[in-house]
Parts: structure tokens; C-alpha cells; sequence
């Protein structure tokens, strides 16, 4: 019997081949003792065959097997499951969170105990968040479609088998759901709660041993069975190759590695029609196993084409870049310790880009790039970039001139980008002259910017520079429902320095509307200037070009002026509101995505909470905008200031 931990790591064994007809406890593993434990395994494609006892996993089980999973075929006379075949009376076995999609057939005789999971469930085992979807095929005895007889002491919670595909639907061990309802729920628990519960429910639970639920599994989206995330198990491995589960078009991104290969397909087309093989073999390495154009439906109106059907990419998840294994601590050598940015000036993102609301964390960026580089998670971008948040981005760039563009999300932009946000530090050092420093984007020449926020330090030492906390310099159709609460610095000579904006160019299309900013701003050295919402604004501004913007007079340093709307408030009067209507934010009901549409942007605190405005467009999530107030730094009031 095997005696000690087993950790596959979320790798695959794939195409395991066993025949030993007349042999018992028969799978990858015989038994395994009461000392052992088996975890982050997956078995692929497993032939096996053996006379009792028998799973493609493991033959006899004594000891904890956890975040497991198999497919292929499993062939015994007696005691059989896709993942194991026996945990005897009082030997301590259990199986949590774990699956079998193999097929389960008898080999001689009968077939009884055969199970879709496990064989029999001896006294005092357990399965727990477990589930099965292959078929069992037996001439008599008990074909059962998750264990095939249990022990009444056995201890069987939220574990389940497909009677759609296994044609199952007697009673237990476990329960029955249809492939539906296996396929349906998106997370542990129905938003908004439901009743009954969701059936996963209970399905967050300790895989390691360590006190606490892991959150061992990953929903995906519509019509797709659980997968396991926990210990580098990679999800889409086990969706056959599809990349893209809920066929919108989108490859979904699940780790850092994938975030990455974007690189080498700028236009989200899924390589269609692209000539370099060394970005062919770069991007597949980051897709194991990809079906067709990764899963991306070829629908009647692009069939065959080119670019064909993939449109772009989506976050499955939260990434991050201190934790690229998702196990819960700091990688003792990180990944990607100093990020590339996507794309250059001449080879833009032109795709579309969808967080789904995710972050990605922890961002670092150290560069001393040519002076005219474009310096952000994306470099440039003419495409879409929406619901992705960048939690603690560490940006630090040396040099620099005019042309150069830095921020946390995107360097240079002009397309549309909505629905982001970011913290952390931006910063700008050694310049000859020039450059657009922002929280967030660092120039902008076109498309929209909206339901955005940053609360990202901002600073720059270089003449001639500007520095937003939002944008460093901004320009395009619209500026729509954004706010900034970080602290932006500008020391360079000529400098500018804005709360939200270095510098606002003209607006083509709905202008400047509803936006607040509650961090300092300060201006040192000579010239320049400063501005509690933009430190400089073009000349030729359309008269539509600002409505409803205002800043906190207690935390930015700078007073109220006069002006309908561009005005600064004090605190209580920014959180008083509870709604648009009557109130200063009267107006602020605005159309994010130009469809001419209002979009109910924003939320307002109550009554008895007053609050600032956070953004809710399109699922944005309130609890990511903590604005807390900022100290006001000594500010060496400049010549030239405002």
C-alpha cells in the first residue's frame, strides 16, 4: 500500500493503460493506507481493468483523497468507480471535492457494487462535494450512479451524479440532478439566494487539512459542469480544450500565463490567419490541449472566415501576480516579476478585453524605456478594455519625453474604456521633458472613458510632464461617471498636476460629466500649474465639454470657485445625496457606453450612512471603492499655479 502524500500539482496523466484481469485493487494507485493522501490529481483517458476493487484513480482507499478528477474507461467484476473501487469498513477513506466523468462497466459476472465515483463506501468513510457523469454498465447487482452500495454509517454531503447522462435516477447513495442542474449554478451559492439553496451550496470546504474552506471550485459560466481550481488545477484542461465555455466569442484567461499570450494575438481572433510560427507556438504552449479556435463558436455569419469567431478575451478570475498558483501565499520566485506591457504603437491591442469585473494584483512595472514607449498593463490599445481592476499596481518608469505614456491600465488609448479602476503608485522619474503620468490611462487620443475610478498615487519629477490622478492626458469623445481619490504630485518645471485630469484636450461627443476627486493635488517648481480636476485644459473646449464636477475643498487643498459646474464641496456635502434627483448630482444619471441610453451609474449612500458615490455600472462591485480620506501635504505654492 502506498503510504505518504501525493501531490500532483494540477498535472495530467494522461492515456494510463491497465490489464490484469485476475487481479484486485487494481487503478494509478493499488490502496492506499490510512497514512496516505492523494490530492490535486487528475487521471485522463485511463484504460483499466482488474477483477475487484477497481477505479482509475485508485483500487482500495484508506486515506483522504481530495481535488481529484478522472475520465476514460474502467472495466471489474465487482467493486468499481471511475475514481476508486473500495473504501473498506472503518478504514478512514474519504473523498472530497473531487469527480469522475470515465465510464464504468462490468468485466465478467454480474457487476455489482459499480458506481459512477466509487465502487462501495465501507462503515465510517465519507464522500463529500463530489460528483460523477459517466455511465455504468452492468447485467444486474447494484448500478448505482455515484457509489454503488454504502455502508449505513458511511457519510455521503452534497454529492451527486448526472442522471441525464448516466440514465440513473434511482435513489442514493447521493442524489440525482440532471446535466441542467449540475451545468447551471455559477457560484457556491444562487445570487440573489434562492430557495432551495443552490445544490453546490456546501461545496466550499477544506481540502488541505488546514482549518477554513479552499474555495476548491471553479463554476465557469453557462452550461458548464464544476471544474477544480485548487493546488494549479487549471479549469479549462478540464473543459476538453474549450477556452471558451459560454461561446461569446471571448477566450477566457485563468491564469498569468494566459493573460500573457494575448500578446501574441492583438486582434483576439484566435491566431486566424496570423504567418508567425514563433507567436503560434508562444500562444498555443499557454492553451493546452485547445479545440478549434479554442472553443469559440463559428456561427453562420463569420463560418470559415477570417478572423473567424473569436472576437477578444475575458478574465475567468482574479489573477495576481504575487500568487501565481493560486495557492494562498507570495511565489518564492515570482512569474512575471517586472510586466511587459501589451502591444506597442506599432502593433495595438485592437481586440476586445472584458475583467467580468476580476482583478488582477499586484502589477509591477520598473522600466527605463525608450523615451517615445507607452507604459501600462497595455501599452497601446485601439480596441475595448472594460471591468478589470488592478488592486496595488506598482508602475515606476525612468525617462522619458513627450511621447511618453504611462499609466496603470493603459499607456496610450483610442478606443473605448469603461468600467475600470486601480490603486496603488504611478510614478515618473528622469525624464528629459514631457510625458502623461495617470492612475490609470496614461493618453487617450480617442473613444470613451466611463465608470472608471483610481485611487493610485500619482507623481512625476519631469518638466513639462502631466500627472492625474485618473489620466495624465485626455482626449476623445467622452469622459463619463469617473472619480480619483489618490494624491498627485507634479515637481517637474512647466509641469501640470489635476486631481482627475494632467491635461483635458477636447471632447468630441458628450464631454466631461459627473465626476468627483477627494485627493490632494500639489505643484512644485516653477511654472506649470495645478487644478483640482485638470491641471491644464486645451484651448477650442466645446461649450458641452464639462457638467457636474466637483472636488472635496477639505482633502485637495483647494477652495471652492465660482461656477455652476465645476465646484468644490466639503465633505458632507459630497456624501449627503441619497440620489441623483434635487441634488448635486442632479445630471449624473449618464450614458456610459454611447448607446444613448442613461445607465444608472452611480450609488449614493443613505440617511443614516452617508457615503460618496461609488460606481455599480454593469456589475461593478461597491466594497473595491474604499475612499478614505488623504492627508494634505505641505504644498510649495508654485508662481504659476492656478
Amino acid at each position: 500500500r502506498f503510504n505518504t502524500t501525493f501531490k500532483g500539482n494540477g498535472y495530467t496523466i494522461s492515456n494510463l493503460f491497465i490489464k490484469r484481469t485476475n487481479t484486485d485493487a487494481v487503478g494509478l494507485f493499488g490502496a492506499i493506507n490510512t497514512t496516505a493522501r492523494i490530492e490535486t490529481m487528475s487521471v485522463v483517458d485511463a484504460y483499466v481493468y482488474g477483477r475487484f476493487y477497481v477505479g482509475a484513480l485508485v483500487g482500495v482507499i484508506r486515506g483522504p483523497v481530495t481535488t481529484s478528477w478522472v475520465s476514460g474507461e474502467v472495466f471489474a467484476n465487482r467493486y468499481a468507480g471511475g475514481l476508486a473501487g473500495l473504501m473498506p469498513n472503518n478504514g478512514g477513506g474519504s473523498i472530497t471535492a473531487s469527480y469522475s466523468r470515465a465510464n464504468v462497466a462490468r468485466a465478467a459476472g454480474v457487476g455489482s457494487e459499480m458506481g459512477g465515483l466509487l465502487g462501495e463506501a465501507g462503515a465510517a468513510t465519507s464522500v463529500t462535494a463530489s460528483y460523477s457523469t459517466g455511465t455504468i454498465t452492468t447485467t444486474g447487482g447494484n448500478r448505482r450512479g455515484l457509489i454503488g452500495a454504502a455502508n449505513a454509517s458511511a457519510t455521503i454531503t452534497a454529492s451527486y451524479w448526472d442522471s441525464t447522462t448516466t440514465g440513473i435516477t434511482a435513489t442514493g447513495p447521493g442524489a440525482a440532478q440532471s446535466t441542467t442542474a449540475l451545468q447551471g449554478p455559477a457560484s457556491y451559492t444562487n445570487i440573489p439566494p434562492t430557495t432551495p439553496p443552490s445544490i453546490f451550496a456546501d461545496w466550499n470546504v477544506d481540502v488541505d487539512g488546514v482549518t477554513g474552506a479552499d474555495d476548491p471550485w471553479h463554476f465557469g459560466f453557462s452550461s458548464s459542469y464544476p471544474t477544480l481550481k485548487f493546488g494549479g488545477m487549471d479549469p479549462y484542461v478540464q473543459y476538453g480544450g474549450d477556452y471558451d465555455t459560454d461561446d461569446d466569442g471571448l477566450i477566457e484567461i485563468w491564469n498569468l500565463d494566459r493573460l500573457n499570450a494575448v500578446r501574441w494575438d492583438l486582434d483576439g481572433d484566435a491566431l486566424q490567419g496570423e504567418t508567425s510560427a514563433a507567436d503560434w507556438k508562444r500562444h498555443t504552449a499557454a492553451f493546452p490541449g485547445a479545440i478549434a479556435s479554442l472553443g469559440c463558436p463559428d456561427t453562420a455569419a463569420d463560418a470559415d472566415s477570417d478572423p473567424g469567431p473569436c472576437k477578444g478575451y475575458e478574465l475567468a478570475g482574479d489573477l495576481d501576480f504575487n500568487d501565481a498558483n493560486r495557492d494562498g501565499e507570495v511565489d518564492p520566485v515570482l512569474a512575471y516579476p517586472n510586466w511587459t506591457p501589451i502591444g506597442s504603437a506599432a502593433a495595438a491591442f485592437s481586440a476586445e478585453f472584458d475583467g467580468n469585473n476580476h482583478k488582477i494584483a499586484n502589477l509591477k512595472i520598473t522600466a527605463a524605456p525608450d523615451a517615445s514607449a507607452s507604459i501600462g498593463l497595455f501599452a497601446n490599445s485601439s480596441g475595448t478594455v472594460k471591468r478589470t481592476g488592478l488592486p496595488n499596481a506598482q508602475v515606476s518608469v525612468t525617462g522619458g519625453d513627450d511621447d511618453m505614456h504611462i499609466g496603470a491600465l493603459l499607456g496610450e488609448q483610442s478606443g473605448d474604456a469603461l468600467g475600470n479602476w486601480s490603486t496603488g503608485t504611478v510614478t515618473q522619474t528622469g525624464g528629459v521633458t514631457g510625458g502623461d503620468v495617470g492612475g490609470l490611462i496614461g493618453y487617450s487620443s480617442a473613444g470613451r472613458i466611463g465608470a472608471s475610478w483610481s485611487s493610485a498615487t500619482v507623481t512625476t519629477e519631469v518638466a513639462r510632464a502631466r500627472a492625474g490622478g485618473l489620466g495624465g492626458r485626455i482626449g476623445g469623445e467622452a469622459i463619463v461617471a469617473v472619480y480619483a481619490t489618490g494624491a498627485v504630485t507634479a515637481s517637474g518645471p512647466e509641469s501640470y498636476a489635476g486631481g482627475l485630469l494632467g491635461e483635458m484636450e477636447p471632447l468630441t461627443d458628450d464631454g466631461f460629466i459627473s465626476a468627483y476627486v477627494t485627493g490632494p493635488v500639489t505643484k512644485t517648481g516653477i511654472c506649470g500649474g495645478a487644478n483640482p480636476l485638470y491641471g491644464v485644459a486645451s484651448t477650442g473646449l466645446s461649450a458641452n465639454a464639462v457638467l457636474g464636477l466637483y472636488w472635496n475643498t477639505e482633502t485637495t487643498g483647494y477652495p471652492d470657485r465660482p461656477g455652476i459646474q465645476q465646484r468644490g464641496y466639503a465633505s458632507t456635502a459630497l456624501q449627503a445625496p441619497t440620489a441623483y434627483a434635487a441634488t448635486i448630482y442632479a445630471g449624473w444619471n449618464a450614458d456610459i457606453d454611447g448607446d444613448g441610453v442613461v445607465d444608472d451609474p452611480w450609488v449614493f449612500g443613505t440617511t443614516t450612512v452617508p457615503a460618496y458615490p461609488k460606481l455599480k455600472w454593469n456589475g461593478m462591485i461597491a466594497a473595491d471603492q474604499t475612499i478614505a480620506p488623504t492627508a494634505i501635504p505641505a504644498v510649495d505654492t508654485p508662481p504659476c499655479a492656478w
